[in-house]
C-alpha cells in the first residue's frame, strides 16, 4: 500500500497497485497540475529537461568567474526584470507585499586558474576557493581535457600526464606515488611558446575546469561535474520562468548567488540588499545522500521534522561565512539538497526524477503554480574554428579515432578501413582478423604493419547489483579512467555509463594501480545486464572520445596509438600507382597488438619470406613537461621518427643509412632516436626479417589526451610512399 500526497491538489488517495504505475500516475498528476493541461507528454517534458540539464552542466562557473553559467541563465530566463548586482548575483523579484520569501542557490563551483605561463607554452594552475572535497579531487583532472575560459573565448587543452610507456624505466614509478595534486600539474594547449598562448587570448588567472561531458543513463540518471548545483540552479530557473504570477502570495525573490566557495558573500549581499525575509530556502551543495531516484529531497535535520518525502542530513562541510554581519543561525534558513552518487567527482550522479521532485517541493511549499513547463531555449551551437592545413589528414584520422576497437574487438575499425581504401585495393581478412592488402610485383617484398586495436577494458564479471566489473586490456594508468564517462559496446548498440571512483575516493591517499574498476550503466541486477546484451569476456568498455583540433598543426584525442599509423597507410595508397611499382608490397592492419602482438605473430608466419618489415607505430616522445632529453627526445613538429633503438630491436647501420638517405633524397623531414617498448615488427625478427620501425612523435601515450602534430603525420605518409616506390 502506497500513499501519494500532493499539497497543491489538496487530496490524499490510497492506491493498491505496483510502485512503477504509482510513479507514472504521480508524475501525470504533477505535470498536469503545473502545466495547465499542456498537451505535451511527460516523456517529452522530461527529455526537454534532460537536454537543458546537459547544456547547463557544460557551463563553467569557477568561483569568482561565474559569468559563463550566468549568461546561460540569462538566456534561459529571458526576463527583463532579471537583475545582476555588482558582485554578479542574479536576482528576480516576483509579486509584492508580505510574506517575503527568498529562494536561492549558489552557482559557483570549485575550479582552478592559470597561475603561470612558461616560455615553452606549458601552463601551471592553482585552485580557487574551497569545496574540492576528497583526496582524489585533483587526480580526477589529470590526463583529461580541460577548458580555459578567457574573456572572449574558451580554449580546449589537456591536463598533462606522464606516459605509461616509461613506467618501468622510472626511478620513482607513477604507481608508487601519492595521488596527483595541482602542485605538479601542467596544461598543454598545443602551443610551443608563450606568444602562442597569448595569441589564443589566454591570460594569467583565467579560470580552468574540466571539459565537461555529461552522461545520461536510461533517460533517468545524469552524471557530470557539480551536477547537483547545476540541477538546482536550473530547477529554480524553471520555476522562475514558468511561474503563474497570479498564484504568488506576497513577494518571491529568486537569487542565483556567486562566490560561495571563496567568501560566502553572494547570499549575504542578497539578504542585505533585498531583505529582511520572512523565510529563506537555500540549496546546500554539501547536504548529501546516495539514495538517488527515490522522489525525495534532502533537508538539514536542524530545522525539519520527519516527513515521507525528505531525507534528513547534516552538511558534510560548513556554510562558507567569513566575517559576516548577518547571524545566519537566527534566520533559520531552510536548507535543501539533492541526493547524489559519487558526489564531488567528475561523475557526480543524480536522478532526473529528483530534480522534478525538487521543483515540486518548492512550488508546493510556496503554494504556487506554474503556467507551463516547456519551450526550453534551443541549444546554441558553438562555431568550430576551421583550419585549412592538413584537412585531408584531419578527416581520415578523425573518422578513425571515432571508431572504437579495444583489443579483440577491432571490427568497426577494420570495416571503416575497408570502406576507405581506393577502388583498386582488394584486401582480405585472415583467420586472426588482420586486414591484409598485397599489391605490386618484384622479388623485394616490403611489409608495413599498423595495429587497429586500442587499450581499454572488457567486462570480467557482473555483480549482483548490476555493476560491471572490468578487466584491463593493454598497459594504462587505471586511475585516469576513474570517475569518467564510459561507453559500453554491446553487439548491436552502444550505451552510456560511468567508471565508478573507488569506494574510498573521499579518503584514499594512494594511487592504486591494480584495483578492479567497475562501471555503472544503470542496471539494477545481473539479470538485467545480461538481458540488455552484456557478455562476460566479450563486451568492451571505453571512454567516449573524439579528435579535437588544438591549432593549425596539433590535435588531441585517444587511440592515436595506432590510428595514426592506420591512417598513414590509407593516405599513402592515394598517392601511388600500384602498376608502376617495382616491389611487392603488403599492408597489414593488425589486431591485438596491445595484448601481446598477437595479430602480427599470425601474419609473420604467413609472411616469413618477406624481405623487410616496417612497423608503423607511435614514438613515445619525452617532449612533454616531464621530459628527459637524454631519452626519447623527438620534439613534435620536427618530422617522422625512425625508432633506431627500442626495448626489443636495434636497427642495423645499413638499414638506418638506407632510410635516412631515402628521406633526404625526397626532402622528407625526419628524426631518429631511442624509446621504450616494442612494435609489431618483433614477431618478424623470429624469421630473420629485419624490422625498421617508422613513427611519429606523440605525447601522453595510452591516456585520454594523446597529442600529435599533423606535420609529423604528413612526413610519415611521404616516407611510406618513398619506401614503397624505392
Amino acid at each position: 500500500m502506497t500513499t501519494i500526497y500532493n499539497k497543491q491538489m489538496n487530496f490524499k488517495n490510497k492506491i493498491d497497485m505496483p510502485l512503477e504505475i504509482l510513479k507514472k500516475i504521480f508524475y501525470f498528476i504533477f505535470f498536469i497540475s503545473i502545466t495547465s493541461y499542456s498537451q505535451e507528454s511527460l516523456d517529452e517534458q522530461k527529455l526537454l529537461l534532460i537536454e537543458a540539464l546537459k547544456e547547463f552542466s557544460e557551463t563553467s562557473s569557477v568561483t569568482g568567474r561565474e559569468d559563463n553559467a550566468s549568461e546561460y541563465l540569462k538566456s534561459f530566463l529571458n526576463n527583463s526584470n532579471l537583475k545582476e548586482d555588482k558582485l554578479g548575483n542574479l536576482i528576480l523579484e516576483i509579486g509584492s507585499g508580505l510574506p517575503k520569501t527568498l529562494i536561492t542557490v549558489p552557482i559557483d563551483e570549485p575550479g582552478y586558474v592559470i597561475s603561470e605561463i612558461k616560455p615553452n607554452g606549458y601552463m601551471r594552475f592553482t585552485p580557487v576557493g574551497f569545496g574540492r572535497v576528497g583526496q582524489l579531487y585533483d587526480q580526477f583532472m589529470q590526463g583529461h581535457e580541460v577548458k580555459i575560459n578567457s574573456e572572449k573565448k574558451h580554449t580546449i587543452g589537456v591536463s598533462t600526464v606522464p606516459s605509461s610507456h616509461f613506467e618501468s624505466l622510472r626511478k620513482n614509478p607513477e604507481s608508487k606515488k601519492e595521488p596527483f595534486t595541482w602542485h605538479e600539474g601542467y596544461i598543454d594547449i598545443g602551443a610551443s611558446s608563450i606568444e602562442e598562448v597569448y595569441q589564443n587570448g589566454i591570460e594569467l588567472l583565467d579560470p580552468v575546469s574540466l571539459n565537461k561531458k555529461p552522461v545520461v543513463i536510461n533517460d533517468s540518471l545524469i552524471a557530470a561535474p557539480n551536477i547537483k548545483i547545476k540541477a538546482a540552479g536550473l530547477a529554480l530557473a524553471v520555476i522562475a520562468k514558468f511561474i503563474n504570477k497570479k498564484s504568488v502570495k506576497g513577494k518571491l525573490v529568486f537569487a542565483w548567488t556567486v562566490q560561495e566557495l571563496i567568501n560566502g558573500k553572494g547570499i549575504e549581499s542578497v539578504i542585505n540588499q533585498y531583505g529582511p525575509f520572512d523565510k529563506t530556502y537555500r540549496f546546500n551543495r554539501f547536504l548529501d545522500s546516495d539514495s538517488i531516484g527515490r522522489d525525495q529531497i534532502i533537508v538539514n535535520e536542524k530545522f525539519y521534522k520527519d516527513e515521507s518525502n525528505i531525507i534528513k542530513a547534516k552538511p558534510i562541510l560548513p556554510f562558507r561565512n567569513s566575517a559576516s554581519n548577518i547571524d545566519f543561525d537566527k534566520l533559520k534558513i531552510h536548507e535543501i539538497g539533492i541526493a547524489s552518487k559519487y558526489s564531488n567527482s567528475p561523475v557526480e550522479m543524480i536522478a532526473i526524477n529528483d530534480v522534478i521532485n525538487l521543483i515540486s517541493y518548492i512550488i508546493n511549499s510556496q503554494k504556487i503554480q506554474l503556467s507551463h513547463y516547456y519551450d526550453f531555449p534551443d541549444k546554441k551551437k558553438q562555431k568550430k574554428t576551421l583550419f585549412k592545413s592538413y584537412s585531408e589528414y584531419e578527416s581520415v584520422l578523425g573518422e578513425l579515432i571515432n571508431k572504437y576497437g579495444v583489443s579483440t574487438s577491432e571490427n568497426s575499425v577494420r570495416n571503416h578501413i575497408i570502406k576507405n581504401l581506393p577502388s583498386w585495393a582488394k584486401p582480405i581478412v585472415d583467420e586472426k582478423g588482420n586486414l591484409i592488402l598485397t599489391f605490386g610485383k618484384g622479388e623485394n617484398h616490403k611489409v608495413f604493419v599498423a595495429h587497429m586495436d586500442e587499450t581499454g577494458y572488457i567486462v570480467n564479471d557482473i555483480k549482483n547489483d548490476g555493476r560491471l566489473e572490468l578487466k584491463m586490456l593493454g598497459g594504462m594508468l587505471p586511475w585516469l579512467w576513474e570517475a569518467q564517462p564510459a561507453t559500453i559496446h554491446l553487439r548491436h548498440k552502444k550505451i552510456t555509463g560511468v567508471f565508478e571512483p573507488r569506494h574510498d575516493y573521499l579518503t584514499s591517499k594512494k594511487r592504486k594501480s591494480n584495483f578492479p574498476l567497475n562501471v555503472n550503466a544503470g542496471f539494477l541486477s545481473k539479470s538485467e545486464a545480461l538481458e540488455a546484451g552484456v557478455i562476460i569476456g566479450e563486451t568492451s568498455i571505453t571512454m567516449p572520445k573524439e579528435m579535437i583540433r588544438l591549432n593549425e598543426n596539433r590535435v588531441t584525442g585517444r587511440s592515436f596509438d595506432d590510428r595514426v599509423g592506420c591512417a598513414a597507410l590509407i593516405l599513402s595508397l592515394n598517392k601511388i600507382n600500384p602498376r608502376e611499382l617495382k616491389n611487392k608490397i603488403t599492408f597489414v592492419w593488425s589486431v591485438e597488438e596491445e595484448i601481446g602482438l598477437r595479430g602480427a605473430k599470425h601474419s609473420a608466419i604467413n609472411l616469413k619470406n618477406a624481405s623487410i618489415v616496417y612497423p608503423v607505430d607511435t614514438y613515445v616522445s619525452s617532449d612533454d613537461p616531464y621530459k628527459d632529453e637524454s631519452f626519447a627526445n623527438a620534439p613534435l613538429g620536427n618530422g617522422a621518427v625512425i625508432r633506431v633503438l627500442e626495448s626489443i630491436n636495434f636497427v642495423s647501420r645499413e638499414n638506418f643509412k638506407m632510410i635516412r638517405k631515402l628521406a633526404d633524397n625526397n626532402n622528407i623531414k625526419t628524426q631518429y632516436g631511442m624509446t621504450s617498448g616494442g612494435t609489431d615488427g618483433q614477431p618478424f625478427l623470429s624469421y630473420g626479417i629485419p624490422s625498421v620501425p617508422i613513427s611519429w612523435p606523440g605525447r601522453y601515450s595510452h591516456s585520454p589526451i594523446e597529442i600529435m602534430d599533423l606535420r609529423d603525420m604528413n612526413s610519415l605518409v611521404k616516407l611510406i610512399k618513398a619506401i614503397i616506390e624505392d
